[in-house]
Formats: C-alpha cells, structure tokens, sequence
C-alpha cells in the first residue's frame, strides 16, 4: 500500500470498492467498523457517498459484497494435533500470517495486536 509523504495511506479505486462493500456485509457501526480495520470514519464515509453515487450514475447493480475482518476464534488442539492443517490470518493491511501449528496462536495473537497497534491512524 502507498503512502505520501505525511505517513498516511493511500488506497486503490478497488480497495476502497472491496471495503464498502464489506463495511456493507458487516452489520456494524461506521466508527467501529473503520476503527476495527484501520481506515478514519469520515475516510470510509466519503467512499460510501462516492460509491453511492456512481451507482446511482451506472444503474447497475452492485455485486455480491466481499466481507473481511478479524474475529476472534478458538482452536481446540486434541482436534488439530497431527492433522496437517493451517490457519491463514490476512489482515486489513494486507499482511498474511500463516499458523501451522496451535502452539504459534499465542505468538500470533501478539503479533497481531503489535501490528494493528503500530498502524498509521
């Protein structure tokens, strides 16, 4: 993701598309959803009226909405022990982190929160 010189970042048409549509998707408040993926209230706001203004001028309707977000979740170990199976954790950033095994879930929940600590508001 791009940023000027002041730190802040700059979005793509599609990423802004893909975060109305899952701000949409999310049942949530405009404040809690922008806070929860990083992007400032009125920021998220303005990409709402925008796109409901070039839908208004195409007439067309919006495809299926894309829903992201962090939740948290649980894994029980006597059901993931020897299965072979991973976890993939994309955040809002864009940064993927890959959990193979149940004992890298407390490294990666605090890796997680250092990272959505250490995001430019």
């Amino acid at each position: 993701m791009k940023t000027d010189k002041q730190g802040r970042l700059h979005y793509t048409q599609e990423q802004k598309k893909t975060m109305v549509e899952a701000y949409q998707a999310s049942g949530l408040s405009v404040p809690r959803f922008a806070t929860l993926h990083g992007v400032n209230d009125q920021t998220l706001l303005s990409w709402i009226k925008k796109g409901k203004e070039s839908a208004t001028a195409k007439h067309s309707p919006s495809p299926n909405p894309a829903f992201f977000s962090l939740v948290p979740a649980e894994v029980d170990e006597a059901s993931t022990t020897g299965t072979g199976r991973a976890m993939e954790v994309l955040l809002s950033s864009g940064t993927k982190i890959m959990i193979t095994s149940p004992d890298q879930l407390d490294l990666a929940a605090t890796l997680i929160s250092k990272l959505e600590k250490s995001r430019p508001c």
